[in-house]
């Protein structure tokens, strides 16, 4: 597996219409020729007393490739998903707040963080791809799958209404956040995992007909999407059990209902500090392959004069790509070589990196 590009997404009016950019972004620009390049430049860092974000480039963001505009008469947002491949087809149901997760490299599961209790409401659906016979040409379809079990213990009565009014029931009936998917990953190539908050690990079967499995009593220790490094054997993201969630690592493979998934930390040979006005907001991780991975962060810039952990108004908005190596020592410790970062400016809300 090796990607040459990186899709940003870009929320922006375009001809006073709302509408979402797709930029594509080279992330080997962020990468040295060598890791003791690297190496040598993470020393000369580590040298200056004044540790900060080293940026070595203000990059242009690349002209937008294609723009996807949202219809005038219509309420909802766009959603755009990586798949590696292109169907016209579209869902059953519009779908709102949810995750996405490729399984393979023919189907494309689609997840509502709130679904609903029967498959007639479309929460949960997959975009299979069917090889054709005969005359007929390869074509996807959408099929729709069971809800999640925590579906059903999300709160009693209807989950209309409003948003807060809604939660609160949830948490009085069963202390769970109704729209809390914690993190989530493709393990084995056949499964998805599901954690919510306070709610254990949900497994689903690709392979049974869509069939799910009881909750394990533990949570992925991630924030967000999970990544598989097969060139590693582990699976990559953000921690969730460490304060500033940072790169870590794990073998989901080995977990089971009574060993829960152990963390792995990843040292980083030089951890820079933030420069004093730069407020990170979302964070994005990007497998490349060869043990390199791209790690994108919107950045907020805070008005001058303003002091880290107060309210602010954000000046500008902007993406950091980093990229950085993943080494596995002697005793299986592994460690995180940063190679260059790079700064676009958006000029929009970022939406998502692909």
């Amino acid at each position: 597996m090796s990607r040459r590009s990186v899709n940003l997404i870009v929320d922006r009016c375009v001809a006073r219409q709302p509408a979402s950019t797709l930029h594509r972004l080279n992330p080997w620009r962020c990468f040295y020729p060598t890791a003791q390049e690297a190496l040598a430049a993470a020393d000369a860092a580590a040298n200056n007393k004044q540790r900060v974000v080293i940026i070595t480039e203000d990059a242009p963001l690349p002209r937008a490739a294609i723009s996807f505009y949202e219809p005038l008469n219509d309420i909802g947002s766009i959603h755009l998903m990586s798949l590696g491949r292109s169907s016209n087809d579209i869902p059953h149901a519009p779908k709102n707040a949810l995750v996405s997760l490729a399984v393979a490299d023919d189907a494309l599961y689609l997840l509502e963080l709130n679904p609903g209790t029967e498959e007639e409401d479309h929460s949960f659906e997959a975009l299979v791809h069917r090889a054709g016979r005969g005359l007929y040409n390869d074509e996807w379809y959408w099929r729709s799958l069971p809800p999640p079990p925590y579906a059903y213990d999300d709160c009693r009565g209807s989950k209309s209404g409003v948003y807060e009014e809604y939660r609160r029931r949830c948490y009085e009936h069963n202390g769970r956040d109704p729209y809390g998917i914690e993190a989530y990953a493709v393990v084995g190539e056949t499964q998805i995992w599901i954690s919510i908050k306070g709610g254990g690990t949900f497994p689903f079967d690709t392979t049974s007909g869509g069939a799910w499995s009881e909750a394990q009593n533990w949570a992925l220790p991630f924030c967000g999407r999970v990544e598989y490094a097969p060139e590693l054997a582990l699976w990559f993201g953000f921690s969730s059990e460490a304060e500033g969630s940072p790169f870590a690592a794990c073998d989901l493979g080995a977990a089971s209902s009574t060993r829960p998934p152990v963390l792995q930390e990843v040292r980083d040979k030089l951890a820079p500090a933030l420069p004093e006005r730069w407020v990170p907001v979302q964070e994005f991780l990007l497998p490349l392959g060869s043990g390199k991975f791209c790690i994108a962060t919107v950045f907020e810039l805070a008005p001058r004069g303003w002091s880290r952990g107060n309210d602010y108004l954000s000046v500008e908005t902007f993406v950091v790509l980093t990229g950085v190596e993943v080494e596995r020592g002697r005793r299986g410790a592994l460690s995180m070589i940063r190679h260059k970062s790079r700064r676009y400016r958006v000029g929009g809300t970022v939406a998502c990196l692909l």
